[in-house]
């Protein structure tokens, strides 16, 4: 049910399409420049493509059990396409390009967002995600927002509901 494939430069998805019911797929530090591949493995509820070189969030229409989904140390700069994927309870988009919070208020099981070290420079995109009655967690340092001596009170006056900011849980 998990399949692990480390540091051999492979395009994701190779040799994959017959293990239909894979439910976890582990693929970091691969040299993978884009998603695909994937579309047989409608079963998958964890994909990690973390520290790979790809540059645009696309390709998972299939995997609509999706549950984690671990993107971290890529070159994404925006997000997109996950239209399909309104399982997903875990985003880690960390270490990317990403300014804005778009195509996520959607996503209403979310309750993990990891957007750390990108470039998100104002609280404003926080209200794109304020509907999102699960969220609990966001991880957000080292964007440019982290620089504001009142992150953490800004984030709780977008997010009321939210119980942990960064590696620090919320006082009541």
């Amino acid at each position: 049910k998990q399949w692990y494939q480390r540091r051999v430069a492979i395009t994701a998805g190779e040799n994959l399409e017959k293990l239909v019911n894979l439910e976890k797929l582990f693929l970091g530090k691969n040299k993978i420049t884009k998603i695909q591949g994937l579309e047989t493995l409608t079963h998958l509820r964890c994909l990690d493509i973390q520290a790979n070189r790809i540059a645009k969030l696309e390709n998972l229409e299939s995997n609509t059990e999706l549950d984690e989904l671990y993107l971290s140390h890529n070159g994404i700069s925006q997000i997109e396409n996950l239209d399909s994927n309104l399982d997903l309870s875990t985003v880690d988009l960390s270490h990317n390009k990403i300014e804005y919070l778009d195509n996520l208020s959607h996503l209403a099981s979310l309750s993990e967002l990891w957007m750390n070290d990108n470039s998100i420079k104002s609280f404003e995109e926080l209200t794109k995600i304020e509907k999102l009655k699960e969220i609990e967690t966001v991880y957000l340092e080292r964007n440019p927002i982290y620089e504001d001596t009142m992150y953490r009170k800004k984030i709780q006056l977008y997010l009321p509901n939210i119980k942990q900011i960064d590696a620090t849980y919320v006082r009541l």
